[in-house]
């Protein structure tokens, strides 16, 4: 191609698109316009999703750690932070397996770091001695192993004597499950600690967290300890809390609890906190497998009959009896729910408030799963838990014709047993 050929192309003038009508301009602009303002829809969670989030908003198994999940327990907080953090005492949390003290002292932890204090926690076992439950306090204390006597035990003032040099912040040592340590030596030289380091006035404090038992035993035969000393019962948790609880896992999952389904948990659980997020779990799955987003009735009384099948797994010998006793004593059943409801309430029974009968009858069909204080006149289920399944049992038996079979296997009760 010549020189003046290209010159003459590139001056040719180029073809212009042709204009848009008026119309689509106004389409196009539209369109444009409503695909900025909408957002795209999200996809919706799967089903691994949902029951993660099932296990973080209904978690049965691990304790809280935020206040925002300590439902029913304000009152108890405030008095443990005003007891230790403000006034200096040593702390005893007790109540029922599952109402919530093991929680109730993580949060109380998290709230003592905040205000600069240096908190230690461990879990009592049954067979430690004073030294082997006081040392790993005393050296995270030091920063490092402690010369500890090695001709002798380790007693209160030795770990007293260990502290003092070192006690320049302030520490809070927590003992939880105080109340499995049974042996009645190393419950009074905790309880000497306590008061040696109230008389010293060292920045060291302790929380012994356990069950009403294991709080007797320690303040036994130390008297004068009461005023150095916080202590903070726990009670079941009131309907409000209850349905707090199941409010604000429903809302972190995204599923809705009808009012049926909430009533029937709050009835079952008695206020205890581990029960209702049991139930309310283990409903979330039912609902999950029948591809729905809201908990009813009838998933509920799967949810509820699961936890008593996977109870009943490891406690085989209660639960065949609670199925016994209620199969063979049906026209006493308002006397069972009383016996569960009551030790639910209170952590044990007595024949006194029973004074009947009938409960007389009961009791010494249960026998095999209780503890008796003759003494004391209080009777506990040996397993502090089972009173709620015992009375979701009972709930199945009385409610059997509108419970579907192929979703309660808890109707075994039905089947007929030889009394004894």
């Amino acid at each position: 191609m010549s020189l003046f050929s290209w010159i003459a192309r590139w001056l040719r003038p180029k073809p212009q698109p042709k204009p848009q009508s008026k119309e689509l301009a106004r389409r196009m602009a539209a369109i444009r316009a409503a695909a900025a303002a909408e957002p795209a829809t999200p996809a919706p969670p799967t089903a691994d999703m949902l029951r993660s989030a099932i296990r973080k908003g209904f978690n049965s198994t691990q304790p809280v750690t935020s206040s925002s999940h300590l439902h029913g327990r304000q009152e108890q907080l405030e008095l443990l932070v005003e007891g230790v953090l403000d006034r200096g005492n040593h702390a005893l949390i007790y109540g029922a397996r599952g109402s919530g003290k093991t929680s109730l002292a993580r949060v109380f932890a998290n709230m003592a770091d905040d205000r600069g204090f240096v908190v230690l926690y461990s879990a009592c076992e049954p067979d430690q001695d004073f030294g082997a439950l006081i040392r790993p306090y005393v050296d995270a204390l030091a920063g490092a192993p402690v010369d500890w006597p090695a001709d002798r035990p380790v007693n209160p003032r030795d770990v007293v004597e260990q502290i003092a040099p070192r006690a320049r912040r302030r520490f809070i040592l927590i003992l939880d499950e105080f109340d499995r340590i049974t042996d009645g030596a190393v419950q009074h030289d905790v309880a000497r600690l306590m008061k040696m380091l109230s008389d010293a006035a060292m920045p060291v404090h302790i929380v012994a967290v356990g069950i009403a038992a294991g709080v007797d035993a320690l303040i036994a035969g130390h008297a004068s300890l009461r005023r150095h000393m916080s202590v903070i019962p726990i009670s079941r948790i009131e309907s409000q809390a209850v349905f707090d609880i199941i409010a604000k896992g429903a809302g972190s999952i995204g599923m809705g609890f009808t009012d049926a389904s909430r009533e029937t948990i709050a009835h079952l659980a008695c206020g205890s906190p581990y029960h209702v997020r049991l139930f309310c779990a283990l409903a979330c799955f039912e609902v999950i497998k029948r591809k729905e987003r809201k908990v009813d009735l009838p998933a509920t009384l799967a949810g509820v009959a699961r936890a008593v099948n996977d109870w009943a797994l490891t406690n085989a010998e209660d639960a065949a009896l609670f199925r016994k006793v209620i199969a063979t004593n049906s026209p006493h059943w308002s006397m069972i729910e009383t016996i569960a409801r009551t030790a639910a309430a209170h952590g044990f029974i007595t024949r006194h408030a029973l004074a009947d009968e009938r409960g007389e009858r009961i009791l010494s069909q249960l026998r095999d799963a209780l503890i008796i204080d003759a003494a004391e006149d209080r009777i506990a289920f040996q397993d502090s838990l089972a009173p709620q399944f015992m009375l979701a049992m009972l709930f199945a038996a009385q409610n059997s014709e509108k419970i579907d079979e192929n979703i309660i296997s808890m109707n075994d009760l039905h089947r007929p047993i030889a009394a004894e």
